[in-house]
C-alpha cells in the first residue's frame, strides 16, 4: 500500500486559494443579490406602472395648484403694489407736514430775531441817552442837536418800526396765508389720506373678499376634482362592469358556440347514426353479401363515434378552464380597478386636505396682510395727528412771537434825560 504523500503550501498558495474561496462565496452571493435584485426590479416596474396614472393625475393637480398659487402671488404683488403706494403717498404728507413745520419754525425764527432786534434798538437807545446825559453839562447845544438829531433818528426808527411792524403784519398775513395754505393742504392731504385710508381698507376687503372667493373657487375646484375623482371611479367601475359584462357575454358567447358545436357534434353523430343505420339496413339488406363489411364498418363507425364524444368531452373540458382562467383573470383586473380606484381615490382626498391646508394658509397670510396694513394705516393716521398737533402749537408759538414783536414795537420809547419837567424847573 502506497503512502500518501503531504504537500505543504505555499503562502502565497494558501493566500490564493483563501481568495478564489471568497471570490467564490462572493460570486454566489452576487448571484442571490443579482436574482432578488431583478425581481425587486420586475415588482418596482409592476408597481411604477400601476402608479404612473396616479402620479399622472397627482401632476395635474399640481398644475392646477401651481396655478391657483401664480395667481395668489399676482394677487399679493398687486396689493404690495397699492401698499407701496401708499407709502409713497404717506411719505408725501409727511414730507408736506415737514416742510409746512420747518416753514413755521423760520417764521418764528424771523419773529424772534425781529424782536431781538427792537431789543437791540432799544438798548442801543439807552445807551446813546445815557452817553447824552453825561455829554450835557460839556455842549448842552450839542445836546439839544445831538437830541434834535435823536428825535430824527426817533422818527427814523419809529418810522422804521412802522414799516417794520407793516412788514411784520404783511409778514404775519403771509405766514397766516401760507399757514392756511398749509392747513388746507394738510387738511387735503389728511383728506386723501383718509380716502387713500378708505380706499385701502375697501381694497383689502375687495382683497379679502377675492381671498374669500378664490378660496370658494378653490373649494369648488377640490369639491369638482372630487367630483371628478368619484366620476372616474364610477368610469372605471363602469368600465370594469362593462369589461366583466363584455367577459360574460364573451363566456356566453363561448358558451354558446360550444353548445352550437356540441349541437353540431351531435347533429353530426346524428346524421352518422343515420347513416349508420342506413348502412345498417343496407347492409341488413345485403346481409347475405356483406356481412362482414357491415360489422367492420359498426366496428369502425362506432370506434369513431367514441373518438368524437371524447373529442367533444375534451373540447368541453378545455372550454371550461379557459372560461375559468378568463373569469380569474377578469376578478384579478376587477380587483386591480378596485384598488387603483381606491388609490386615487386616497390621493384625491389627501390633494383636496392639501389644497384646503393651502387655502387656509393663503387666507391666513391675506388676513395678517390685513391686520398689518390696518396697523400701518392707524399708525399712518395717529402720525398725521401728532404731526397736526406739532403744527398747531408751532402756529401758538408763532402767533405768540407775533404777539410779543408787536407789542414791542407798539411800545413808546423810554425818556431821555434831562426830562422836560427838570428842564422847566
Amino acid at each position: 500500500m502506497s503512502e500518501v504523500k503531504k504537500v505543504k503550501l505555499t503562502p502565497n498558495e494558501i493566500r490564493t486559494a483563501k481568495n478564489a474561496e471568497t471570490a467564490e462565496k462572493t460570486l454566489t452571493l452576487a448571484n442571490k443579490s443579482m436574482l432578488a435584485a431583478n425581481q425587486a426590479a420586475a415588482e418596482a416596474k409592476q408597481i411604477l406602472e400601476a402608479k404612473q396614472l396616479i402620479a399622472t393625475q397627482k401632476i395635474d393637480a399640481a398644475n392646477d395648484a401651481q396655478a391657483a398659487y401664480e395667481s395668489a402671488v399676482e394677487k399679493k404683488a398687486l396689493a404690495d403694489q397699492e401698499k407701496s403706494a401708499a407709502t409713497a403717498a404717506g411719505e408725501k404728507v409727511r414730507e408736506d407736514a415737514e416742510a409746512a413745520r420747518a416753514t413755521k419754525i423760520l417764521a418764528a425764527q424771523q419773529a424772534a430775531a425781529a424782536k431781538q432786534l427792537a431789543m437791540e434798538q432799544a438798548r442801543q437807545r439807552a445807551q446813546e441817552a445815557a452817553a447824552a446825559k453825561l455829554a450835557q453839562a460839556e455842549a448842552r447845544k450839542k445836546a439839544a442837536e445831538e437830541a434834535a438829531a435823536l428825535k430824527q433818528a426817533e422818527a427814523e426808527a419809529k418810522k422804521l418800526a412802522a414799516q417794520q411792524a407793516v412788514a411784520a403784519k404783511q409778514a404775519e398775513a403771509e405766514a397766516k396765508k401760507q399757514a392756511a395754505a398749509e392747513a388746507a393742504a394738510l387738511k387735503k392731504a389728511e383728506a386723501e389720506a383718509r380716502k387713500l385710508a378708505v380706499q385701502q381698507a375697501a381694497a383689502m376687503k375687495k382683497a379679502e373678499a377675492e381671498a374669500k372667493k378664490q378660496a370658494a373657487e378653490v373649494a369648488a375646484a377640490q369639491r369638482n376634482a372630487e367630483a371628478e375623482a368619484k366620476k372616474l371611479a364610477a368610469q372605471q367601475a363602469a368600465a370594469a362592469r362593462k369589461a366583466e359584462a363584455d367577459a360574460r357575454k364573451q363566456v356566453a358567447a363561448e358558451a354558446a358556440a360550444l353548445k352550437k358545436a356540441g349541437a353540431e357534434a351531435r347533429k353530426l353523430a346524428a346524421q352518422q347514426a343515420a347513416a349508420a343505420r342506413k348502412a345498417e339496413a343496407e347492409a341488413m339488406k345485403q346481409a347475405a353479401k356483406e356481412a362482414a363489411a357491415i360489422k367492420q364498418a359498426e366496428a369502425e363507425a362506432r370506434k369513431i363515434a367514441a373518438q368524437q364524444v371524447a373529442a367533444e368531452i375534451k373540447v368541453e373540458v378545455e372550454a371550461r378552464k379557459q372560461a375559468a382562467l378568463e373569469a380569474a383573470a377578469i376578478r384579478k383586473a376587477e380587483s386591480e380597478t378596485k384598488k387603483i380606484a381606491a388609490q386615487e381615490a386616497t390621493a384625491a382626498r389627501k390633494l383636496a386636505v392639501e389644497q384646503a391646508k393651502l387655502a387656509a394658509q393663503e387666507l391666513a397670510a391675506v388676513r395678517k396682510a390685513e391686520t398689518e396694513a390696518r396697523k400701518a394705516a392707524a399708525a399712518q393716521a395717529k402720525q398725521i395727528v401728532q404731526e397736526e398737533a406739532a403744527a398747531r402749537k408751532a402756529a401758538a408759538a408763532l402767533k405768540k412771537a407775533e404777539a410779543a414783536a408787536r407789542k414791542a414795537a407798539l411800545a413808546p420809547p423810554e425818556p431821555v434825560w434831562p426830562f422836560p419837567d427838570e428842564e422847566s424847573k
